[in-house]
């Protein structure tokens, strides 16, 4: 049980520096989040304009697409934030930093979670 607290306690603190690295370029926060917030808006406009062309496809509405689609985003975004470092993983070991993983006492599912 401490070590599942430890390794807790250590994902915290690899996810609270990697937010502090990230804020360090303010900029491109702010660019990236609008970025994002484009991407989505768009393809939901695209959603809409089939709806509101056809009124419902295979009895599905609008409404009810709009919460999968919701559903879906929300969890690919954390999803996406919590294994990041999963992604990465060929590229990481391609340039060997995965050895510098392996030889810390830690657990390397938990270091490659926090990157």
């Amino acid at each position: 049980m401490t070590a599942i607290r430890d390794a807790l306690a250590l994902y915290r603190q690899l996810v609270a520096a990697s937010l502090r690295s990230q804020l360090q370029y303010r900029a491109a926060v702010v660019i990236s989040s609008l970025g994002a917030l484009l991407i989505t808006s768009t393809e939901f406009v695209a959603i809409w304009a089939l709806f509101d062309r056809f009124g419902s496809v295979r009895g599905w509405q609008l409404r009810e697409v709009a919460l999968f689609y919701g559903l879906i985003s929300v969890t690919y975004a954390l999803a996406d934030a919590m294994s990041r470092g999963f992604d990465r993983f060929g590229q990481t070991v391609r340039s060997g930093d995965f050895d510098r993983l392996l030889v810390r006492p830690r657990s390397t599912v938990l270091q490659l979670l926090g990157t």
